[in-house]
C-alpha cells in the first residue's frame, strides 16, 4: 500500500514540475554570432565641397573684416519674420500673423490660423511646454 501511495507522490510531484517548467515563457533574443570581417570595408566617399558644407563659416569674418558693425542675421536672405529667430513652430507662426498676417490672402490666413490653434491646443495638452 506504501509503495502505491509512494509512486502516486512521485509521479504527482513530477507532474507538478514538469508544468511549472512548461509554464515559464522561454524566449532567445537570436544566437549571439560573432560579426565575421573578411576585410576593411571601404571608406564612403564623401562630396566635402556641397554646398552645406562649402558655406560652413562663410560669416565668421564679418566681424572681423566689418569691423563688428554688421551682424549675419542682417545678411541672411530670408522673410523679415525668420531673421534670426530662434523658438518653436506655434512662436514662429503666432509671430508671422503678428507682422504680416493683414496682407496675407484669405486661404492662407485661414490655414495659419488653423496651424496655430491646432498648435495651441497640441502645447497645452501634451509634452514639455505645460
Amino acid at each position: 500500500m506504501m509503495s502505491v501511495l509512494g509512486g502516486f507522490l512521485r509521479t504527482g510531484v513530477s507532474f507538478c514540475h514538469s508544468a511549472l517548467l512548461e509554464s515559464a515563457r522561454h524566449f532567445s533574443t537570436g544566437l549571439c554570432r560573432r560579426i565575421r570581417m573578411h576585410a576593411i570595408p571601404p571608406l564612403k566617399v564623401t562630396d566635402r565641397w556641397t554646398e552645406k558644407r562649402s558655406m560652413y563659416g562663410v560669416y565668421d569674418n564679418i566681424g572681423i573684416l566689418g569691423d563688428f558693425k554688421a551682424h549675419p542675421r542682417d545678411l541672411i536672405l530670408a522673410p523679415v519674420w525668420l531673421k534670426g529667430f530662434r523658438g518653436n513652430e506655434f512662436q514662429r507662426l503666432t509671430r508671422k500673423k503678428r507682422m504680416v498676417g493683414d496682407r496675407m490672402m484669405t486661404a492662407d490666413r485661414h490655414n495659419l490660423e488653423k496651424r496655430i490653434r491646432f498648435l495651441y491646443r497640441r502645447y497645452n495638452r501634451y509634452g514639455k511646454h505645460r
